[in-house]
């Protein structure tokens, strides 16, 4: 059966959807990369705010233009906050919800048995363990995402994740490892660990410090990066992992606000004065350390002085990259009910002097590290250039240095001057000279052997 995967949302969601791609693919199923090619689509829905459920919904309608050639199966957070209206869409064949997940192959082979592949049993056996071989899928093979816990135990007053994702647990340290070295083993150059709140991994009594030292004590994987790290958790013991060269200097952490007022009202554990203290302690551990961060504009009560404060925060501090949310009512939350709901056209116009704010400090990074020498990883050519990833989360465009082929050097860590600045509306942030290799493809695969494990 020839499957298509759309992905809606976040991280932790993207790094199912390359396990379940793979899953397919190790079943005998043929991983295409266009929606028209398609027996099978797969949707990762999101429901964080209003548009991503919208945008799930209209993407999940699509199925009903190609019924008769094609299944559409619907899973993540809005398939899980919204069931039954999901399984009532036009076009849809089968709702998944995310407690499932990991059950989803078996259950598309229960549903549509007709779609199994040729020579297979009729009862397909539960997903391995262990991630299949590495298959050439379209999310690219230079970084991959491994997810090492779910769910989430607070309750932030416009947060809808506790009721899709449900109670916090983490996955065994053990099983972590052996799939970043199966990664590593197959290519891959970095690993982001992910989840929904990676600060409070826990498995018998082992922590998130715990798990980095055992990637890098235990796989050879070139990079680390760790995202969605909690302000009010963040384990002091991190900053020498973050100075470490193979672990990526840079910490992902939402703010949400940069007023007290409206962190208040949200239920946030956290200051803007405590956030700004953390930040500054990160910043003199790890120079050069980027920061990046998530604001919402518009939540219920916010006036125009509490905005205005967030936004003097946000400038000040110089984050490398914000994520600005226009807040959205989602059901079942506290915020759903507060007083003082901001109407659509003024919470646009906030979204649009926050993101202002915010372009002030990205520019001041990137200017920063002009003239610099980092670490890049490449991950594609395009339009006669490599684009690739810095250490410190700067996307940069090179020209493929002379005598070289772009193909050989995708997948490459080189160290990479940085020469400028981007044009505006640029596919990248800077713009780099490439100057010598760091580690090459086939040492990392040289490594990962040594480990034990097959490429």
């Amino acid at each position: 059966m020839r499957v298509f995967f759309t992905n809606l949302g976040c991280k932790l969601n993207q790094a199912e959807l390359e396990k379940l791609a793979r899953e397919f693919h190790h079943a005998g199923h043929q991983v295409v990369d266009s929606l028209g090619d398609a027996e099978l689509h797969v949707i990762n829905s999101c429901t964080v705010t209003h548009r991503a459920a919208r945008d799930s919904r209209k993407i999940a309608r699509r199925g009903a233009r190609r019924r008769s050639t094609m299944r559409t199966v619907l899973t993540g957070c809005y398939a899980t906050g919204s069931a039954e209206e999901a399984a009532r869409l036009a076009g849809v064949d089968l709702v998944v919800t995310n407690d499932r997940k990991h059950e989803l192959l078996r259950l598309v082979h229960e549903a549509f048995p007709e779609c199994l592949p040729q020579g297979a049993p009729r009862t397909s056996p539960e997903a391995p363990r262990e991630p299949p071989p590495f298959v050439p899928l379209a999310f690219g093979n230079t970084r991959t995402l491994v997810k090492i816990e779910d769910g989430c135990n607070m309750r932030c007053a416009f947060c809808i994740i506790p009721s899709t994702r449900g109670r916090q647990h983490s996955r065994p340290l053990p099983e972590v490892v052996a799939e970043v070295r199966s990664m590593a083993a197959q290519g891959f150059r970095e690993v982001v660990v992910t989840g929904v709140q990676i600060s409070h991994y826990r498995w018998q009594g082992r922590t998130l410090h715990d798990l980095a030292t055992a990637l890098l004590e235990e796989t050879p994987v070139p990079r680390i990066r760790l995202t969605s790290l909690a302000p009010w958790a963040f384990d002091r013991r991190l900053l020498a992992l973050l100075g470490h060269p193979r672990v990526c200097r840079h910490v992902h952490m939402s703010l949400q606000s940069g007023c007290d007022a409206t962190l208040e009202r949200m239920r946030r554990p956290y200051s803007s004065a405590e956030y700004r203290a953390l930040v500054e302690e990160i910043r003199r551990a790890v120079p050069g350390i980027a920061i990046t961060t998530d604001v919402i504009v518009g939540f219920p009560g916010e006036t125009a002085a509490e905005l205005d404060a967030s936004r003097s925060f946000v400038e000040s501090m110089g984050f490398s990259r914000v994520h600005v949310f226009s807040y959205s009512p989602r059901p079942g939350t506290e915020a759903e009910e507060l007083p003082g709901q901001v109407d659509p056209a003024t919470i646009k116009a906030r979204a649009a002097a926050m993101i202002e704010a915010a372009a002030v400090g990205e520019r001041r990074f990137r200017e920063r590290h002009v003239g610099e020498t980092l670490p890049v990883l490449w991950e594609e050519e395009r339009d006669g250039r490599l684009l690739g990833t810095s250490d410190n989360y700067l996307r940069v465009a090179a020209p493929v240095p002379a005598g070289d082929r772009a193909d050989r050097l995708a997948g490459e860590l080189t160290a990479t001057r940085i020469v400028g600045l981007s044009a505006d509306g640029s596919d990248a942030a800077v713009r780099g000279s490439i100057l010598a290799p760091l580690t090459s493809r086939a040492a990392g695969a040289a490594g990962a052997a040594g480990t034990g494990i097959s490429p």
